[in-house]
């Protein structure tokens, strides 16, 4: 450092440059190496006591954990930040609202609102407001709700709904901490209520009132054993008034694990990945005229598979737990349990057909990809009256069974394609019409059972319409594309009506492009159609 202040007075000397001139240099020199102060927080084992207190969100009771993390994902698009736990980074924003205001964790997505204000892909929430112009995204709001629905617009209100979880927490608006109990019913107040009621004695409504003050101030002034100490008398104070209404302590757990082990983003990355190549490998042999991998890569993959297949049910385990219900009642559930179903199709017909656990692997890592798009919703919610219904989940099931098994069918096609189309010498011709018929062999095998299963599915779901609905069938898009798809895939089992079926590179064709139904049942119905089964 004094070689350095040396070298700069000797360069200002020479550079005509006064005192103010160094210290620029100074400041420039090592402005970029000197580590930028972080944004205050609590110490992590602070912020995880704090989220081990209890809070009414979305319509149950659950973890203030469960609530960071679904907050923070919401604002960056991941449940950590910068190295801070969710917990630090809601804490932080709770009681350093300005400090937090300038971290750069609002991720903006649309193309059209960046290109417009010429903003970064992740904003501090003090860009959006301007000290001479105020809100930066007011006039477009405006614009929005007059009619202007345009890209920028829609950008905008998915930013603006970002903005506003900040403004709720700095009122504390969603921390539905405080129980009251009378008369055996349990209400949930946040601290802008103030906590009345015969059964809470003065001191404990005195205590909610000034809560989160005391843990502002404390946090403020660093004195963090004083944050522990209040986190501690605020869950004393849960304990005290919240009757029935907090979950066991299994189920508490259980959601505590469940968050901890993101297993379905580590999964689809794994999957997919180990999935690719193993198709790629197994095309490359069967154009090479040979039947299936080597023992040592068949006995790896197949293990491997059987580890995902294990954590997978583990974590529908857990989210079964959690939720008090079969995971199958939205989008982000469903996606998990195709993966399951198509992870143990492979596992129970890889013996004989080892091929399968290259799509075991390939469709699973798909399906949970899928379960991450912007669309799926991954955050527990209640179950809506409508889908408390064990019809439900056999209906459920048996379809999802079915599009599984109906997608082993296109990964078929796929492989059956890959090998058909290739240019080949005609010494390989036999060996390559070999591979397409077992091909179309293994497809058959899953394509009547999905058949069968679909029908099910189908038959059941009318009558939980009836007992939901009051009728049978309403030609919901829904039920209509999922009849279109039973149609198409009953062309493919009437081979002797068709016969460029019964030829394999026609059938692998005619499978890859009837999957494009399946695609319009499940996505194309929730996101364009809309309709009763839009939920699902």
């Amino acid at each position: 450092m004094k070689g350095a202040v040396i070298m700069l007075r000797n360069m200002s000397a020479r550079a005509g440059m006064g005192l103010w001139g160094m210290c620029l240099a100074l400041t420039l020199a090592f402005g970029a190496v000197l580590p930028v102060a972080a944004a205050p927080a609590l110490p992590r084992e602070t912020a995880e006591r704090f989220g081990r207190l209890n809070m009414s969100y979305n319509e149950r009771i659950c973890p203030v954990q469960t609530y960071a993390m679904d907050f923070t994902r919401k604002l960056y698009g991941k449940s950590r930040y910068d190295g801070y736990t969710a917990e630090q980074v809601l804490t932080g924003f709770l009681l350093w609202p300005d400090d937090w205001s300038q971290e750069p964790l609002i991720r903006v997505k649309g193309a059209a609102l960046k290109e417009t204000l010429h903003l970064p892909d992740y904003c501090a929430v003090s860009d959006f407001f301007d000290p001479s112009a105020g809100y930066v995204l007011g006039p477009y709001l405006s614009a929005y709700y007059r009619g202007r629905r345009d890209a920028v617009g829609k950008d905008v209100l998915k930013t603006d709904d970002r903005l506003m979880l900040v403004m709720d927490l700095r009122q504390g608006t969603p921390l539905r901490l405080f129980p009251v109990t009378a008369a055996s019913q349990t209400t949930w107040n946040p601290p802008a209520v103030q906590v009345n009621g015969s059964s809470v004695p003065a001191e404990d409504r005195q205590f909610a009132a000034g809560f989160l003050t005391s843990l502002k101030a404390a946090a403020q002034a660093g004195d963090f054993a004083e944050a522990d100490r209040l986190i501690g008398r605020m869950q004393a104070y849960q304990d005290r008034h919240a009757g029935r209404s907090v979950p066991s302590e299994s189920r508490l757990k259980a959601e505590y694990l469940y968050n901890r082990f993101p297993v379905a983003t580590w999964m689809f990355m794994f999957n997919l990945t180990l999935g690719f190549v193993l198709f790629l490998l197994s095309v490359g042999r069967m154009m090479a005229g040979v039947r299936r991998h080597g023992r040592m890569v068949y006995a790896v993959a197949a293990t491997l598979l059987l580890a995902s297949f294990i954590i997978l049910t583990v974590h529908l385990a857990l989210r079964w737990r959690v939720t008090g219900h079969v995971p199958m009642s939205n989008g982000y559930e469903t996606m998990l349990l195709m993966a399951w179903i198509v992870m143990l199709t492979a596992l129970l017909t890889a013996r004989r057909f080892p091929i399968v656990i290259d799509f075991g692997f390939l469709l699973s890592g798909f399906f949970l990809l899928v379960s991450h798009i912007n669309l799926m919703d991954p955050q527990i919610g209640h179950l809506m009256p409508v889908l408390d219904s064990p019809l439900l989940s056999l209906h459920v099931s048996v379809i999802m069974m079915s599009f599984a098994l109906l997608a082993m069918t296109f990964a078929c096609g796929l492989a059956g394609l890959a090998v058909g189309l290739m240019p080949r010498r005609s010494k390989e011709a036999a060996a390559r019409q070999e591979q397409l018929t077992s091909l179309q062999q293994l497809s058959r095998l899953f394509l009547y059972p999905a058949l069968a299963a679909l029908g099910i599915g189908i038959f059941v779901g009318a009558i939980w319409a009836n007992i939901s609905w009051g009728t049978y069938w309403s030609w919901d898009p829904k039920e209509t594309w999922a009849l279109i798809t039973f149609m198409v895939y009953a062309v493919a089992v009437h081979g002797e009506s068709f016969p460029a079926l019964r030829r394999p590179l026609g059938y692998h064709l005619y499978m890859t492009l009837a999957f494009l139904t399946i695609l319009m049942t499940y996505f194309g119905v929730n996101y364009l159609l809309g309709g009763m089964h839009s939920y699902a």
